[in-house]
C-alpha cells in the first residue's frame, strides 16, 4: 500500500544574516512558518532501485532531484538499498522561496519511513534532511520554527498563527546564490542577540515581519519593479507584506481568508495562492 504524504509550503517571515561559516554556508537565523499550500508525495515499494515520476515537465527525475538525494540518504542510514518508486505531485511553484523541493524531500522521508515501517524520531530526521539540503530539517519540525545555524539547527517556537496570507509569484526571479552573494557585499549583519530580545517581545505577526529579510534588497537590485508587488499587497489590505526566502514569491499577510480572496483578484497577471499557517505531517 502507497504512502501518501502532503507537503507543506513555507514563508521566511523573517530572515537575517549572521555571517558566513567555515564550511562556505551562510550563517543565518529565520522565522519559517509551514502553509497550506501542498506538493503530494506518493511512496511505493519496488524491487530495487528508484524510479521517480511527476507531474511537473520541467522538474529533474535524476539524482539532483532532492527527493533522490533524500532516498539516498536513507538508504545509506538504514545500510541497504529501500527499492521505491516516489511521485511527485507539484502545486507548490519551482524557484519561489517556498521550500517546495525541501519540503518534497522530507516528504519522501516520512513516506519512506513509513512504508518500511522504521522508527526513526524527528531529531534523527532533522539530522538526516540535513544532509539533503540546508532547508529540510525545517520540515521535522512543529510547522512555526526558529531556525538558524545554515538551516539544520530547528526549535519550535510559539507565534500567532489567526492570520491569512496571499502568495504572489512573478515570472522572474534570482538565483539563491546569488542572492547571498548580493546580500553579504553590503548588507549589515544582523545581531543574533537584538533579533532574538525583539522576538521574544512581540505577539504580533505584522511586527515580526518588520524584522526583515536580508534577501529583498538584493531581489529588489536585479528587478526594482518588483517593488510595486509589495506596494500593490499593502494596497490591497495587508497588514505586512515581505519576500519569502529568496524569492521570487511574496506574501502578504491578512487578517482573514476572505480579504485574502479578496485581494487575489487583483493579481491576476501573476501566480497567486491563498493559504494558512499550517502544521507539518506526522511521521
Amino acid at each position: 500500500m502507497a504512502q501518501i504524504i502532503k507537503a507543506p509550503a513555507k514563508i521566511n517571515i523573517f530572515l537575517q544574516i549572521l555571517g558566513d561559516r567555515e564550511d562556505g554556508f551562510t550563517e543565518i537565523i529565520s522565522l519559517m512558518q509551514a502553509v497550506s499550500l501542498y506538493d503530494t508525495i506518493r511512496v511505493q515499494r519496488a524491487e530495487r532501485g528508484l524510479e521517480l515520476s511527476s507531474n511537473e515537465p520541467s522538474l529533474p527525475l535524476d539524482s539532483s532531484n532532492t527527493v533522490a538525494k533524500a532516498w539516498a540518504v536513507m538508504c545509506a542510514a538504514v545500510g541497504k538499498e529501500l527499492g521505491a518508486k516516489i511521485d511527485i505531485g507539484k502545486k507548490i511553484p519551482m524557484q519561489s522561496g517556498l521550500g517546495g523541493g525541501s519540503s518534497d524531500a522530507a516528504g519522501a522521508m516520512i513516506g519512506i519511513a513509513r512504508e518500511w515501517g522504521l522508527k526513526i524520531d524527528r531529531e534523527t530526521m532533522k539530522q538526516l534532511g540535513a544532509a539533503v539540503g540546508s532547508d529540510v530539517p525545517f520540515f521535522f519540525g512543529g510547522g512555526s520554527s526558529l531556525v538558524e545555524g545554515r538551516g539544520e539547527i530547528v526549535t519550535d517556537i510559539a507565534v500567532p498563527t489567526d492570520y491569512a496570507l496571499l502568495l504572489v509569484k512573478p515570472p522572474f526571479g534570482i538565483s539563491t546564490k546569488d542572492a547571498y552573494r548580493r546580500a553579504k557585499n553590503g548588507l549589515t549583519v544582523g545581531n543574533k542577540k537584538r533579533i532574538l530580545n525583539y522576538l521574544h517581545q512581540l505577539t504580533s505577526i505584522s511586527k515580526l515581519v518588520e524584522l526583515g529579510n536580508a534577501l529583498e534588497r538584493p531581489f529588489f537590485e536585479a528587478h526594482p519593479g518588483a517593488m510595486e508587488i509589495k506596494k500593490k499587497l499593502l494596497r490591497a489590505g495587508a497588514v505586512a507584506t515581505a519576500l519569502s526566502g529568496s524569492g521570487s514569491c511574496f506574501f502578504g499577510v491578512f487578517e482573514n481568508i476572505d480579504t485574502a480572496e479578496i485581494a487575489k483578484g487583483k493579481f491576476k497577471e501573476f501566480w497567486r495562492e491563498t493559504a494558512l499557517p499550517a502544521k507539518m505531517p506526522e511521521i
